[in-house]
Parts: structure tokens; sequence; C-alpha cells
């Protein structure tokens, strides 16, 4: 808590004032939020997703399919290891097999022997296999050489696929993916699985079987919310739709999957339960071995190898923790990172590392760093593979693709990428990151911040309101769980609970209009260290949170699950305002100021060579009564500071040691002073 600046897009709250003032309504905070996600209400339901046919060669990927269930050619569906590209493989499989009665066979690559999507090898085998036709799904569209490949041993392709395509596409027969349309549509960020769904339905269609093929939107469900698609157009349809049913629809081994991980428990399925218990058990299939077990769990009918499978899974993925957590803070480790500070991204090279699970080790870097990561394995003397997660306003796929004659091979889209490199062209590859970062800086200048979607008043939180904000569900990707910012409240009571007390229970005081008093109640989770800071916050405050309903004994309530707190009113109507860019503001609060850091440095100084983390305490009063009314996101980003400047180190969590410099310090010198700069 404390180390993020609060942002609010004035320009979008003035548009909605301006909406509501011609339509001659009176504002509210769950209209506005709605307003502000291009939402009129609830997702429709499976009638109202978009005409498959909007998707570019679905006629001629129909007319393929179909002609070869019609000749009884043998058909492989050629799949990818997450749980995107298992879910689109078990889909289309399994109707293929079952609707379509056809002789068709599933290959799902291995990560670590064959590497992702089409490989001349698997091509091959499926070839010696009698195969004819191969159908690709979450993969292919920059399969040139293995198409063609294909082609001369007469075996036709349809690409399914949802990735950036090149500046050409394959020669085949049909290419079915929503990134070659040129106008944004409700289909246009479907996911591999997406994709599978759209042409199941558009051959449904041909053959009357519309109704018969929504069983498979739990599985879509699944793939969608792992690849961290949008969840917007016909992906919020899909989602929503599939939680409600996830376990209502046959799926022997998805409904033991979700019974053995709620311990028999099911409650109501959350886009949250699904992402992040649900998909990393497929995942780990793909990541620590073969991703076939995934596959064959999705479509198996049998409750036994259904319940071995499982088993199987979830201990793959406690090896998939234990592996992630030790390559992480090796990656993070001097010797290991090629990058430094003055870089706009972050590159680790290792050995041994297990490239099943370096993407995610990318994804903790970016967090920790707050810049594009590139997490790099050597796999020979010369060359290294990775794979590379990204930060709101730097696109890998532009980045690399500027790099190209760099690299050995490269694919993925705007957040997240594989790549392999020869380890000569390491520093010519992050001097291009560079000039590209700097090209594209606003994302860099950028502190870390949390974006509020509304602001409002403790007596607007009812169960009512919350209830209506739950509409707005399904929750990912391209519509998070709105973020509010409630004002005027005060601190009543707070406490450590937990079993290891590391939570921070927070009761807050209001009052509203007509000066009766009322109290919320919300939880700080693993913020327990902020306990003492908390209880002296006297004055009137403000909390960052997403809000909930309780129930308790048949009697429900509103709950906060609070992000930041804000010792400070932060009114968006009053006249303390800034500039944050073009369109939102923030308080004065969450600005840095010289003088603030030079009077703080010498309150420091007084403390001799060390001081503690409570004496900050102390000092902020001090500080106080000198006319400087510092807030603790002031305080939390001035000792980063100093940290940053090497004007103080901190030994451990509670004690720093003052480094005394000769001669003066540049501010400009620090990148959180200067990303924490606000103008206005």
């Amino acid at each position: 808590m404390f180390d993020k600046q609060w942002i609010f897009n004035i320009e979008q709250h003035n548009r909605y004032l301006s909406e509501c003032r011609a339509q001659g309504k009176t504002p509210s905070f769950i209209d506005e939020i709605f307003f502000r996600r291009g939402f009129q209400g609830a997702p429709g339901g499976l009638d109202d997703l978009s005409d498959p046919y909007v998707l570019p060669d679905m006629d001629r990927a129909v007319d393929r399919i179909l002609a070869a269930a019609e000749e009884g050619e043998r058909v492989a569906v050629f799949g990818d290891y997450d749980a995107d590209g298992v879910t689109a493989s078990a889909v289309l499989y399994h109707f293929f097999k079952n609707f379509l009665e056809m002789d068709v066979l599933c290959h799902i690559p291995d990560r670590l022997s064959e590497g992702y999507g089409m490989s001349c090898g698997a091509v091959d085998r499926l070839a010696e296999e009698n195969v004819t036709l191969i159908v690709t799904v979450d993969n292919g569209i920059v399969a040139f050489e293995e198409i063609a490949h294909a082609a001369a041993l007469g075996i036709d392709v349809v690409v399914t696929d949802h990735h950036k395509c090149a500046d050409r596409l394959p020669e085949c027969s049909a290419v079915v993916d929503p990134c070659i349309l040129t106008e944004k549509t409700p289909a246009s960020d479907l996911c591999g699985a997406g994709v599978a769904y759209a042409l199941i339905r558009a051959i449904a269609d041909v053959l009357g079987l519309s109704d018969e093929i929504r069983r498979y939107v739990p599985i879509v469900t699944v793939g969608t919310l792992g690849d961290a698609v949008a969840l917007t157009g016909d992906n919020r349809i899909l989602v929503k739709y599939g939680m409600e049913h996830l376990t209502k629809l046959g799926w022997t081994g998805l409904n033991m999957l979700v019974d053995k991980i709620s311990g028999g428990k099911e409650g109501k399925i959350t886009s949250t339960f699904i992402l992040f218990y649900l998909v990393p058990k497929l995942n780990a299939a793909g990541r620590l071995g073969n991703a076939d077990r995934a596959f064959r769990l999705l479509i198996s009918e049998n409750a036994e190898e259904a319940a071995s499978l499982t088993e199987e899974l979830i201990s793959e993925n406690t090896k998939r923790q234990a592996a992630e957590a030790e390559i992480t803070q090796q990656a993070m480790q001097p010797e290991n990172l090629v990058t430094g500070e003055d870089d706009a991204v972050v590159v680790a090279l290792g050995t041994d590392w297990h490239p099943g699970v370096i993407g995610i080790v990318a994804s903790r870097l970016t967090e920790k760093y707050g810049k594009p990561s590139f997490v790099l394995v050597k796999d020979s003397e010369d060359t290294a593979k990775g794979s590379a997660r990204s930060v709101k306003g730097f696109d890998l796929h532009k980045a690399l693709s500027g790099c190209a004659g760099l690299l050995e091979r490269f694919g993925g889209h705007e957040m997240a990428a594989g790549l392999g490199i020869r380890l000569e062209n390491l520093r010519p590859f992050i001097d291009s990151l560079n000039k590209y970062g700097a090209e594209h800086s606003q994302y860099i200048t950028e502190p870390p911040n949390l974006e509020i979607d509304a602001v409002v008043l403790p007596e607007e939180l009812t169960v009512e309101t919350v209830s209506q904000i739950s509409e707005l569900e399904p929750y990912g990707t391209g519509n998070p769980q709105p973020l509010l910012c409630v004002r005027r409240l005060r601190i009543h009571h707070c406490t450590k609970v937990g079993e290891t007390g590391k939570h921070l229970k927070v009761s807050f005081s209001g009052e509203t209009a007509d000066g009766r008093k009322l109290l919320l109640d919300g939880i700080a989770f693993s913020q327990s260290g902020y306990e003492a800071i908390v209880r002296r916050i006297g004055c009137m405050c403000s909390v960052v949170c997403r809000a909930e309903l309780n129930e308790w004994m048949g009697k429900r309530s509103v709950s906060l699950l609070i992000s930041d707190l804000h010792d400070a009113d932060y009114d968006i109507d009053n006249g303390l305002k800034c500039v944050y860019n073009s369109d939102y503001i923030t308080g004065r609060g969450f600005a840095l100021e010289r003088r603030l850091l030079a009077v703080m440095y010498k309150q420091l100084l007084a403390y001799g060579d060390s001081f503690k983390f409570s004496d900050l305490y102390r000092i902020r009063e001090n500080m106080r009564k000198l006319g400087l009314e510092c807030t603790w996101y002031e305080i939390r980003n001035a000792i980063d500071i100093f940290t940053e400047l090497e004007l103080i180190k901190r030994k451990d969590k509670q004690n720093f040691s003052i480094v005394k410099q000769p001669g003066k310090t540049e501010l400009g010198a620090s990148a959180v002073y200067c990303r924490a700069q606000v103008q206005g």
C-alpha cells in the first residue's frame, strides 16, 4: 500500500456528465461505470454471438472439412500445449469425432522436443498415418514452410488461429484468423478456442446442430480466460454462459477437476476461480511434460481415467510452482541479468532453466521491475530461446518486428512473445529495444498507478448498488472488476487477521448527507505490516477498493477488498487536482516536490548514521509542524528515491543506514522521482 498514484479519467467523467445533462437523467456511479466500459447491461445470450462467417475464409474452411467428412478422409487437429490450445483441440476433436463421425486424431506438440506450432517432422509423421487434412488450432498463421511441406506430401491445411499475421498469409485451403480483419468486430478478440468454436458453429448451422454444440462453451470459456484475451464482444457472451454452465453439461474430466480443486464444495463459479485454479492445472501438463494429458482429461468420459489424470495434473502444477519460484529468484540475481537500470527492458539469461516456466518467470520480472521482461535460456553454446512479457504501451510484436534481423525466430502479440536468438546478437538486440522504448517512452514515464472507475461516497455503497455492479461480469482482461474510490471515511478500527496475522482488517466509519452514521468493513490481503500506520491515520481518508457482497446467517452486507489507502480526501471536484496527462487527474498528495524531499532528508540526517522504519512516524509529524502536509505515498516514495540515489541503504525491513554523499545529488538521476512528477 501507499506506493501507487491514484488516477481518474476526468475526460470520460466529463463526457458522461454531458450525456446525462443532454438526456435529462440523474448521474449515478453505476451508470458511469457501464458508460466507461461501453456496455449497455449484462451480456447477451449465445444467440447474440456474431455471425461466424464474419471471420475470413470461414466458408472455405467449412466446405473443406465437410468434404473430408463426406469422403472419409483422415483428419488431424494440430493443437498447442497451453490452456487455449488444449481446449481448442478438445473442442474441435470431440466435435469432429462425435458429430461429424470423422476419422480424426489430435497432435499436440511437445514443448521441449518440438516447440510451438507446426513442424516439418510432425507433418511427416502425420503423413505416415495417412492424414490428408490438417486443421490447426491456436497456431499456423506464420507456418509457411511447414504448410508448403504438407502440400508437397499431398496434405491440405485449414489454419484456425488468432495470432497476428505477417505481411503475407499461408497458401492453404483456408486461413481463419480474426487478426486478418481490417475492422473491429465482436469477434476480433477471440482466442484459439473461440475461433475453433466459431468454426463448429458455422458447420453446425449447415447441419442443424446449433443447440447441441452449446455444451462446448464451458471448455471454450476455460481457454478464453486462460489466454487473457479481452472480455468484450463475443468473449464476454461466451464466458458468461460458460461460467454459469461449467459443470452442468456433462464434461466428466472438467467436472472432476473442479470437484477436486474445490474440495467438493463448489460454490458460484467465477472467472477468478477458473483463471487462478483451473487454468494453471491444464497449463502445467504442457509446461513440465506433454499437454496430451490435459487434452485427454477434457475429452474423457471415464470417471476412473478422469480421476487419475486430475491427480496427475495437480501434482504437476505443484512441481511447476516450485520450479517457477526457484528460477524467478535466480533470474533476479545480478550474474543472470544482462541489462541494467538504464535499459528500457529487463533481460535475464540462464542455463538449465526449464523452458516450460520461463514465460511465467518473465511475468514475475515485469511485475517487479515495471518493464518489459525477457527470460532466455541457453539451448546451445551459441543460441538461446525464451519468452517475453510486456507492460501497457510497449508492443512486443512491433518491437521484435523492428529487430527481426537479429532474431532466429519470434512470434506472439502485444503483451507476450517467444523468440530465439544468437548470443552474439544479444547486445544489439537490447539496443534496438532501448531505441523502441525511447520512441514510445510514455509507458516508461508513467509511475505505478491505480486507475479509479468511480469516486463514491460511503452512503452510495449499498447491497443494491453492489449487486448492480455484478452485471458487469465476467471480469478479466479488458473488463476488470471495477476499482472504486470511497471518500470521506475515517478509520474506526483495524486489526491483523488470518492464521499468521498477515492480513489487515479495517473498519471505516462514515456519515450520510443527513448525518446518519454508518460502518464499512474491508480487508487488505497481505498488508498487516501497515497496521501501525493505518491506526495513526486520524484525519479523513479515502480508500481504493473493490466492493463485494458478503452473506452471513442470511444477511447480506457490503465488504471492501482494499487495494490502497490515502490519508486525505480524494475529491475530484476540488481545486487541488493536477493534470496527469491529457485525460487523467490526480491529487497533490500523489506528487513529489523538491522542497518536501529536501526537508525530509534533513530530518533523516538528524538521526545520525541510521534510522528505523518506525521513526518515519515522528519524521512525518515534524514535517507537518513545518507546514508540509505530506502523505504516506510521498513518504514511501521519498524512501525509494533516497535508496535509488544511494543516500540511504536498507539493511532489512525495519532498519536503514544513512550514506553521506559528498557534493550535490541530482534528483533527476532518480527514475522514481522522474516518474512521479505531476504537472498542473
